[in-house]
């Protein structure tokens, strides 16, 4: 029958999206290796994540699950295994590594740092009035802005294989511009409403993504 990814966030076949947001949430503070958790427990949250996030995957993955049908892992392969498969088993040489870095991480960790860099003054200008109209529309403007940018980054991802022997970067890579994405979307929901847990959400999101950005920038600069 192949992977219960409900099981796997603790949730139930007819879990909300809300309901598996805050699982996944919770599960991934819990588990993740830098703060103590064991990686494949963690992968596993991520896969089941990675399925459940995404409408289209959701949708083919209950169909085919719950029918007892054929199995969803060909459409939504492990995780760990996209990251440290390669199509051939060649060897990864240092050039694709290289590459990866330059064509990948680079551009990524530039793109996430012009959303994260201008957040503090664009929350202090609003600060001076939520309510002010120019103020929110500049702030929204700011959000709308980062969110495309967030966009241009997944399909970068996407592009290439994470070489194998740097599987951990690229898993931290991932892991931190998909803090910025939520936090984005506490962003936006605060705006709709001015519930300030959303805006404290958000920000200590980024402040997550923030930490594992150096801690990126700390191993590359050791080993690369």
């Amino acid at each position: 029958m192949g992977k219960n990814f409900y099981e796997e966030l603790g949730l139930k076949k007819n879990a909300t999206k809300s309901e598996i947001k805050s699982s996944y949430r919770s599960l991934v503070k819990k588990h993740h290796p830098d703060t103590g958790g064991e990686k494949e427990r963690f992968l596993k949250i991520q896969n089941a994540w990675e399925t459940l996030s995404d409408p289209i995957k959701k949708e083919q993955y209950d169909k085919n699950f719950f029918s007892s049908s054929s199995s969803f892992d060909s459409l939504n392969e492990n995780w760990e295994e996209k990251l440290n498969s390669k199509k051939n088993n060649s060897s990864i040489t240092d050039k694709e590594v290289e590459t990866w870095i330059k064509e990948i991480y680079a551009p990524i960790n530039r793109l996430i740092s012009q959303i994260i860099k201008p957040l503090n003054n664009e929350i202090k200008e609003l600060s001076a009035d939520p309510y002010d109209e120019q103020l929110m529309e500049n702030f929204c403007s700011y959000i709308s802005l980062s969110q495309k940018k967030i966009e241009k980054v997944e399909k970068i991802y996407n592009k290439k294989l994470v070489p194998k022997s740097i599987s951990a970067l690229g898993l931290d890579l991932y892991h931190c511009f998909s803090q910025v994405k939520d936090a984005l979307l506490e962003f936006d929901r605060y705006t709709q409403g001015f519930v300030d847990d959303y805006l404290f959400d958000g920000k200590e999101m980024i402040k997550q993504a923030k930490r594992i950005q150096s801690k990126m920038s700390a191993e590359k600069n050791k080993n690369f």
